[in-house]
């Protein structure tokens, strides 16, 4: 009941869930051979739609075309059935949450104002018409939500209020109290698991090529800041002691911090110290004094 809830809250207004099967949540890759794809969780309506509903809490590089993907393969093997209907396929929704921690789009302009809820799909460019329902991608973007359960004003801006704090509500605000919300802090238990517990299930919970994705973007983010450091202490003694002497120390030193940096974005998102070691050059001693 309570995933229904959320995606009749989230999905268009003509596309309403009455029911609902889960479905497995690993789909093969296109080719023999091809890794699977392990989505968070996966379900299909009374009609044959499936949805996806994912919770996105760390950065990634290439983040919307890896939703698009995932979307992509799970509507390709819709097309398999072998009844003689190859591409009467059923629609699928990918939906994500976005955590403080994931990616932003860019939503300047006063359009996203007040607009947390952001669609793609096949569109004609003029006219805006869908000629049919096929690969839809859904973001609820609670990173951009800041407001006071005082000040939300419709049920979408409560519903946003509720999912980005249910997991720290000791009680269910007064304002929030309907059948909708109570089911909904009832679920939500995941918020009363311990610290490991959760790490646990947020590593369990990120495909192989999610991690390595992750890895790679902390490692983006360290480096960018360690070359500009390096960069900038190398040019300030370069002032002073020789430009090119200067240069060079600076940026063996920003190599040095480089590591550092990345070995630490990695270590906030709980990656384990072996594989930050690896993936740094770093000892483990070394990782675990940071």
């Amino acid at each position: 009941d309570v995933l229904i809830d959320l995606l009749n809250f989230i999905l268009p207004e003509n596309r309403k869930v009455r029911d609902l099967s889960y479905s497995s949540t690993e789909i093969p890759g296109f080719s023999l051979g091809s890794k699977a794809v392990r989505l968070d969780l996966r379900c299909t309506g009374d009609d044959g739609a499936v949805f996806i509903v994912e919770v996105q809490c760390y950065r990634q590089s290439h983040f919307f075309r890896r939703c698009v993907e995932y979307a992509a393969k799970v509507y390709d093997s819709g097309s398999a059935r072998g009844d003689g209907h190859r591409y009467d396929i059923p629609p699928v929704f990918f939906i994500c949450l976005l955590g403080d921690g994931a990616d932003r789009f860019d939503r300047t302009g006063p359009a996203w104002d007040d607009r947390f809820i952001s669609e793609y799909t096949f569109r004609e460019k003029i006219s805006h018409d869908v000629p049919d329902d096929t690969i839809f991608c859904i973001f609820v973007e609670l990173n951009r939500f800041r407001k006071e359960l005082r000040d939300c004003g419709t049920f979408v801006e409560q519903w946003c209020y509720a999912l980005k704090r249910v997991g720290t509500l000791d009680s269910l605000p007064e304002e929030l109290r309907t059948d909708v919300f109570e089911r909904l802090f009832r679920a939500c238990e995941i918020a009363k698991f311990d610290r490991d517990t959760k790490l646990i299930y947020e590593k369990d919970m990120i495909t192989e090529r999610d991690y390595q994705n992750i890895i790679d973007t902390a490692a983006e983010d360290g480096r960018a800041e360690g070359f500009a450091e390096g960069e900038a202490k190398g040019k300030a003694e370069g002032l002073a002691e020789g430009e090119a002497k200067g240069k060079a120390e600076g940026l063996a030193e920003g190599k040095a911090e480089e590591r550092v940096l990345i070995a630490k974005a990695l270590k906030k998102k709980g990656i384990q110290t072996s594989t930050i070691a690896a993936a740094t050059g770093l000892s483990e001693e070394e990782v675990n004094a940071l």
